[in-house]
């Protein structure tokens, strides 16, 4: 017999390294934020647990991961979740294959949310030596905070974006002593050496490149410092993907989203 049990975080790590070594490429930070306030479920058959989904609390579908041994049982535990928890829409990674084909087998209807870039091609631009970059400090959030509202594209309330400046690494840049954008090295997940580059820049600065020149010394800093650097943003944002593009990041993988319909 098999039960969804809801259980915490710490009962599903095990599980949850062994999907992270199964994938391709590594999480995505959007994914790995709202998993931080999510529900977690383990998935218990042959009186053992065999494998583990986390759902959002408004019922969107971030992981599910069968165990290897018991791979041949994963549609089945799929549809299980998706019937006894209410889903209402999975988040799907493209390049995680054993989500993927529980959904497409069940016909979902999907849409592209996202685009992710994990391969770097090298830049279009020659970097500028000219632009300054310079780590926040707490005393600088004011400074952020009060700028056009768009740059909670890089962080949603005022906690976030200070625990951002105190545990991460934050940057403004300057070119010619103006301010003319901000970016984030965030690292994806504490216990992996990825990362997530995130930009923004001021509005009357756009359209000159900055955006690609940020993600360019993003980029180095994370080399040296030792972690792996990925991008992604909204598949509607295409002034984002040009500044990704332009820096020299490819995408091969989408977000995508799936709903579910419950007859």
């Amino acid at each position: 017999m098999m039960k969804i049990i809801k259980t915490e975080i710490e009962k599903v790590l095990k599980f949850r390294s062994a999907y992270f070594v199964s994938l391709p490429e590594f999480q995505e930070l959007f994914l790995e934020i709202l998993v931080r306030e999510s529900l977690f479920f383990s998935i218990n058959a042959h009186n053992a647990d065999i494998g583990y989904a986390i759902i959002s609390k408004d019922g969107v579908l971030l992981e599910f991961y069968i165990d290897n041994k018991y791979m041949n049982e994963s549609l089945v535990c799929f549809n299980k979740i998706i019937d006894d928890l209410d889903v209402k829409e999975i988040y799907c990674k493209s390049f995680d294959f054993q989500l993927l084909s529980c959904c497409l087998l069940n016909s979902f209807p999907y849409s592209v949310y996202g685009i992710l870039y994990r391969d770097y091609v090298g830049s279009l631009i020659d970097e500028d030596s000219s632009i300054v970059m310079k780590k926040a400090d707490i005393s600088l959030s004011g400074f952020l905070l009060s700028q056009d509202s768009s740059i909670k594209e890089l962080f949603e309330t005022e906690r976030q974006l200070s625990d951002f400046i105190l545990n991460e690494n934050v940057f403004l840049f300057y070119k010619e002593n103006q301010f003319v954008g901000c970016g984030m090295v965030i690292k994806t997940h504490p216990e992996w050496n990825y990362c997530d580059l995130g930009i923004w820049v001021v509005p009357s600065k756009r359209g000159q490149s900055f955006g690609s020149q940020i993600i360019l010394k993003l980029k180095d800093f994370a080399a040296q410092n030792y972690m792996i650097p990925s991008c992604g943003c909204g598949a509607d944002n295409y002034s984002s993907q040009k500044a990704i593009e332009k820096s020299g990041f490819a995408s091969r993988h989408k977000l995508i989203r799936f709903c579910v319909s419950h007859d």
